[in-house]
């Protein structure tokens, strides 16, 4: 089964706007077992939409074609009209479909413009395909497959004896719900043998590094289960396993993780957040924080999670030496000695705030998150995180970036990476 994806838009194209379209579609079709082999970003234009459709259709032979964007009412929405030039189709007004529109936006207070009533034209070969939250229906077209034409023999070896081509709207919402609710059963009904998926997901390692330890596996595996590394923006890198042996996926993947345990977090859609969280209710663990230079944000991260007031007892952002002073007791004495950004700070941070908020976790961190403050002895990018936990206190001292986002972010997940680890060993 070929899959090919076309996204429309010229501000796709500008940087104005980000394709998220085509991401989630294919994340979806992977978690059903299908992937997409082609994926392509056009501008508005009548020409450029026929040619690539042209093109994934013959060159491509893709078994089904999803389209998104240009199907509003506004003058740059050209999709439908590709499509009746494409198919060579004609389309007719819906005067049921009008009414209905025109009292949507009756309820909504709204006087319908009459440009919506190109919205209101339905296709006399194709189906229309129902939009239940917004007003531009999709399309469904079927074409003889391309290869029918190259070899007579592929009906008869059972090969798919159409193309299917979707249009559907660019808005997420509604791009969303018309895949979900039409094109993704059907596609599911048509398949044969599906893909299986299992991504592992690491953190606190290159990807390089991670290769040079799987690669004989790698070796060995070649042609029969597809490997992928994908780093992801400071958080890590996921492994992807993907192949239609259900076997070969499972012991592939215990031999992969037998190999790397220490740098694994989770599989498939879980976030590091998530995993803590099930450690801290699993023991029966609260935490608390003290933070400076991420201001928070490691708190945020705690209670990204439903449920998080099992375990997290509550934060306080101490960016002054005043507040730490006076909200989590670090000694005057320690600071004029050692100065806010070192790791005795972080220490009283984690100890105090931990007695402070009747916690079994504290955490304090400390740090310069830049781009100012920094001095030859202690540099942009200096951070120190105090962890206390059952009468220790572990210490990591981190030499970061120039860039204070990056700072800020990579510290809180270092941060719970390394409650993950004290966790796990202390099972």
């Amino acid at each position: 089964m070929k899959i090919g994806i076309i996204t429309i838009g010229n501000e796709l194209l500008s940087g104005f706007t980000i394709d998220r379209n085509s991401a989630w579609i294919g994340q979806k079709l992977l978690e059903s077992g299908m992937k997409v082999h082609i994926r392509q970003t056009i501008q508005d234009d009548l020409g450029d939409i026929y040619d690539t459709l042209e093109s994934m259709w013959k060159e491509w032979e893709c078994d089904y074609i999803i389209v998104t964007g240009g199907l509003g009412p506004t003058v740059d929405d050209i999709t439908v009209s590709t499509f009746l030039e494409y198919f060579d189709d004609k389309h007719e007004f819906d005067k049921e479909y009008w009414s209905m529109l025109k009292e949507r936006f009756e309820r909504l207070n709204f006087k319908m413009p009459n440009l919506n009533k190109n919205q209101a034209y339905r296709s006399k070969k194709g189906k229309m395909i129902e939009n239940l939250v917004g007003t531009a229906r999709g399309l469904h077209y079927k074409k003889g497959h391309a290869s029918l034409f190259k070899n007579i023999k592929t009906i008869a070896k059972g090969g798919p004896k159409n193309t299917h081509f979707f249009a559907l709207p660019g808005v997420p919402q509604e791009m969303k719900s018309m895949f979900t609710n039409y094109v993704l059963p059907l596609l599911e009904d048509e398949l044969d043998s599906k893909m299986l998926c299992r991504s592992i997901r690491t953190t606190g390692v290159p990807e390089s590094i991670l290769q040079e330890k799987i690669s004989d596996l790698i070796d060995l595996n070649k042609g029969k289960c597809d490997i992928a590394f994908l780093p992801h923006r400071m958080l890590g890198v996921d492994i992807r396993l993907t192949t239609q042996d259900k076997e070969l996926l499972d012991n592939l993947l215990n031999s992969i993780v037998e190999r790397i345990d220490k740098y694994v977090y989770g599989f498939d859609s879980d976030k590091l957040e998530g995993v803590v969280a099930d450690l801290l209710i699993d023991s029966n663990t609260t935490i608390a924080t003290a933070e400076s230079c991420t201001a928070g944000m490691l708190s945020a991260r705690l209670t990204d999670v439903p449920g998080s007031s099992k375990y997290f007892n509550g934060g306080i952002v101490c960016y002054s030496n005043q507040l730490k002073n006076e909200l989590v007791n670090v000694k005057q004495k320690t600071l004029d000695k050692y100065g806010a950004v070192s790791e005795e700070i972080a220490h009283e941070l984690a100890v105090n705030i931990a007695k402070k908020l009747n916690s079994e976790i504290g955490v304090g961190i400390t740090g310069i998150a830049g781009p100012d403050g920094g001095t030859e002895e202690k540099p942009v990018g200096l951070v120190f995180v105090g962890i206390s936990y059952k009468n220790n206190v572990y210490i990591k001292k981190y030499n970061l970036t120039p860039n204070r986002n990056i700072n800020r972010e990579l510290t809180v997940i270092l941060c719970l990476n390394e409650i993950r680890k004290i966790l796990e060993n202390s099972k």
